[in-house]
């Protein structure tokens, strides 16, 4: 089975977790040693500080350096899907990426308050102009993606071929819904959070996570994040999956890693994106995904922990 890695740029950003150029390059130098050279980002990347992702990656020119690009248009706000919205989205981004096309553009969540076939022409125009090379969609409904397959098919437009989704030991409602849609017309799906943004090995029951982390309470995303993982079956569920893992020397983020890898719902085309604060997390989560299978008894007990949590389980989309 062939499952891609890429690198996820969400941190990089002058008011981001990877704040200078110089630390991207770096990210980006390790990340493309070990035989890697793919780079997800987008408009709204890092949070708070839209643009500023877009900009670092355009500063260090990645698309001259054997990099493709996979990027999202700017969609988190009513009316972002019109095609003039879509359109100044794109021109902007190329402008700060300094390119002219890039491999994957993505509608980065659903704007229902946008005519949806407003919203796929102004992707077909784009993709004829060879803006992309992949139309993908991230964070919509199974039921909307057959929308967008069906609209394709009658209109002779672009049909999506991705999907970014998250998936993760303790998020995995996709597999009941969305997975059999994507297979059922050969869309690739791309794993967002595939650690679930730190949950498994920096957060402990009874310790309160550090100012500036990814669940500081003080900031937006963080009490979103905490509303979605902090439950006593998640914490029952790292706990559990910690306590096998040690028996055989094996940290839950690599448990985690290696189980998308090798015993997930994910197939050839598929790709896990990875983002990472520190280097040494690159070096470490990259070497996890090139192990082998996991011990059975290990994943008798990640089965048993999904049975646990799915009531509590995010949703797949927004």
């Amino acid at each position: 089975m062939s499952v891609d890695v890429i690198l996820g740029t969400a941190g990089f950003g002058y008011h981001g977790r990877i704040p200078t150029v110089s630390l991207a390059k770096e990210f980006l130098d390790t990340f493309k040693q070990r035989g890697y050279n793919v780079v997800d980002t987008a408009f709204v990347y890092p949070g708070g500080f839209q643009g500023e992702s877009e900009t670092m990656l355009g500063v260090l020119e990645v698309d001259k350096h054997g990099f493709l690009i996979d990027t999202k248009v700017r969609s988190f706000a009513a009316q972002s899907h019109t095609p003039d919205s879509i359109f100044l989205s794109v021109e902007e981004q190329f402008k700060r990426l300094k390119v002219s096309k890039v491999r994957t553009l993505y509608l980065h969540c659903p704007d229902r308050a946008t005519p949806f076939k407003d919203t796929h022409k102004a992707m077909d125009d784009l993709y004829k102009q060879g803006k992309f090379e992949r139309f993908g969609l991230s964070n919509f409904t199974a039921k909307e993606v057959e929308l967008f397959v069906q609209s394709a098919k009658e209109n002779g437009w672009v049909t999506p071929t991705v999907y970014q989704g998250l998936y993760n030991l303790v998020s995995r409602l996709n597999e009941y819904e969305l997975f059999p849609v994507l297979k059922k017309h050969n869309i690739n799906f791309f794993v967002y959070s595939p650690l679930a943004v730190g949950f498994f090995s920096n957060v402990r029951r009874g310790q309160e996570p550090g100012l500036g982390s990814r669940f500081d309470p003080n900031t937006r995303q963080g009490r979103r994040l905490r509303e979605r993982y902090f439950k006593e079956s998640f914490f029952d569920a790292v706990e559990r999956i910690e306590k096998v893992g040690a028996k055989y020397g094996i940290s839950n983020n690599s448990i985690a890693l290696r189980w998308l890898m090798h015993h997930s719902e994910l197939s050839d085309g598929d790709a896990i994106i990875i983002g990472a604060s520190k280097i040494q997390q690159v070096q470490e989560n990259l070497s996890s995904l090139s192990e082998g299978v996991l011990p059975q008894e290990i994943l008798d007990v990640v089965n048993e922990v999904w049975e646990s949590v799915k009531d509590d389980a995010p949703a797949y989309s927004r």
